[in-house]
């Protein structure tokens, strides 16, 4: 009598299959379900403009925005938007998509600050009422409802991505292109006219930030599509193939065309500053857990739902699992991939996880629905007014005290020196781009440590020179280094101005609490050649 054959051991990939598609999201595709509604439309309106119009002409904030301000005015003034400018050399790390939006509005408002943050101001908005449309089309109007109101109230999105930085742009694009490939083939299904959409928001995205958009984009609905197979017509190689040749072919007259000027173009922008920055990163290192604060921080008061949404996940009820649809599982995907990448990348700064925000809010959109309607209307309420508190107040002072430029003084001491004639103008260690932006101008010259042969030899090319010391120890160790027949013959330090309703005894522990030695700008000095 033979023995009783024993059942085969699944496979890893069947056990993934089995608790992706059976176990964690079994509910129907409910795609369409939902249609929005235009009272909550104008709602969802009038809370984004309220939130993205606020800080739009506090000061620029060292060094990130004041450079981002910097390269199109430059390019602009050359008369030049295929090489990115910044000091008068070319800037090559970043794509120039970005810097061609902020030049545009540049030519239709003038070259202010709050045209400036025109660009990423408006992507935050547009990306919050996409939030309530997919989110309905996918989840169902009241999930997406929900989730557009906690990405619209969420400070990560509303006040790091209006900074005058790519993220914000990019969150957009990379979340309108995670949007279309749903609508494409998120089920059992392919359409050629969203997965075309995806094409062009792709490259977009290549342009935008470079090829971290495509994998952004791409990477959640693969995974999807590998762990629940589509029954019907599906994205084939061939698609995939399409969408990413594609992309590549809009994007790449501009990283042609700068190939052809400089040779050494694509070892600087494609290999240091998109592969091995997060390979073998060069600076913004940081631990795996960085994002896990940055998180809890940024999507308040939606992180409060964490632990309600792990329960829901793991509840077994047939009611709880009819809800956990695909596409529920599709929004985690994407908001995980861009967290897990990041988190594995040893190249780390907040706003990077910034294209999680709008998939991450539909999914705690779905976490929010047990929330009784008073309950869920009292804390929308407090939490806007706490939040529109910090944006219109607390963060334009924070920008006030922070400008390199806030006092007045430093204004007027660079007046008096730069307006004597043959005084040059130079900064180190770092750049002052605030100085650059303020003073209009793209010629100022920085020296690092390692480059102070040459810094000596560009102050003995001139009788005078003005000096922005961009470290606290700067002008210490120039006078400690300079030639004995060169002299500082004036000096101003830059600090924070007294801090309103702090006593006078509390100063200096508040300002340095604030970062006193981290304005961008130190001290001014001029240089004189005695000789």
């Amino acid at each position: 009598m033979s023995a009783p054959s024993s059942s085969p051991v699944p496979s890893i990939t069947e056990w993934l299959r089995l608790l992706y598609g059976d176990i964690l999201f079994p509910g129907a595709p409910s795609d369409g379900i939902g249609r929005p509604s235009m009272v909550r439309w104008a709602l969802l309106a009038c809370l984004g403009l309220a939130v993205c119009l606020a800080g739009m002409n506090m000061p620029l904030l060292e060094p990130d925005e004041t450079r981002y301000a910097q390269i199109p005015r430059e390019m602009l003034d050359a008369g030049t938007l295929t090489v990115p400018l910044l000091d008068g050399e070319p800037y090559y790390d970043k794509p120039p998509l970005f810097y061609w939006a902020v030049a545009s509005s540049y030519r239709l408002l003038g070259e202010t600050i709050p045209a400036a943050r025109l660009v990423p101001a408006l992507s935050v908005f547009a990306t919050i009422l996409l939030a309530y449309a997919i989110g309905t089309w996918s989840l169902g109007e009241a999930v997406g409802w929900r989730g557009a109101v906690l990405l619209a109230l969420a400070p990560g999105l509303v006040g790091m991505g209006k900074l005058l930085l790519l993220d914000g742009l990019l969150t957009l694009v990379v979340f309108a292109g995670q949007s279309a490939l749903w609508l494409a083939a998120g089920k059992n299904r392919f359409h050629r006219g969203w997965w075309g959409l995806a094409t062009c928001l792709a490259g977009v995205g290549l342009l935008t930030k470079g090829p971290i958009a495509l994998l952004l984009m791409g990477l959640p609905l693969f995974v999807h599509r590998w762990l629940i197979p589509a029954q019907g017509v599906g994205p084939t190689w061939k698609a995939w193939l399409g969408l990413g040749l594609g992309a590549s072919l809009i994007a790449l007259p501009w990283h042609v065309e700068l190939a052809w000027q400089d040779p050494q173009f694509l070892k600087h922008y494609l290999w240091e500053h998109h592969i091995l920055r997060f390979l073998q990163p060069f600076d913004h290192v940081r631990g795996t857990f960085f994002y896990v604060p940055v998180l809890a921080a940024g999507l308040l008061p939606g992180s409060f739902l964490l632990v309600n949404l792990g329960k829901n996940l793991a509840a077994s009820d047939e009611e709880s699992r009819s809800k956990r649809t695909e596409a529920l599982g599709y929004w985690l995907l994407c908001a995980g991939a861009c967290i897990g990448f990041f988190s594995l990348s040893g190249c780390k700064l907040p706003t990077y996880v910034l294209p999680a925000f709008p998939a991450f809010a539909l999914v705690l959109g779905y976490a929010a629905q047990g929330i009784p309607q008073p309950w869920w209307r009292l804390g929308v309420a407090c939490w806007m007014a706490t939040l529109l508190f910090g944006l219109y107040m607390v963060l334009p002072a924070y920008a006030g005290l922070r400008s390199p430029l806030a006092d007045e003084k430093v204004l007027a001491f660079l007046d008096q020196e730069l307006g004597q004639t043959g005084t040059g103008l130079v900064a180190y260690p770092r750049p002052c781009h605030s100085v650059s932006w303020r003073l209009n101008r793209p010629d100022i010259r920085h020296f690092r440590s390692k480059d102070f042969d040459a810094f000596r030899v560009d102050i003995l090319s001139r009788p005078r020179t003005v000096v922005l010391c961009t470290h606290r120890h700067s002008l210490q160790g120039l006078k400690q280094l300079l030639p004995p027949f060169v002299k500082v013959s004036r000096e101003i330090r830059c600090e924070i101005p007294d801090l309103p309703l702090v006593p006078q005894e509390h100063q200096k522990a508040a300002k340095k609490l604030l970062g006193e030695t981290a304005l961008g700008l130190c001290d001014v000095a001029v240089l004189e050649v005695t000789r």
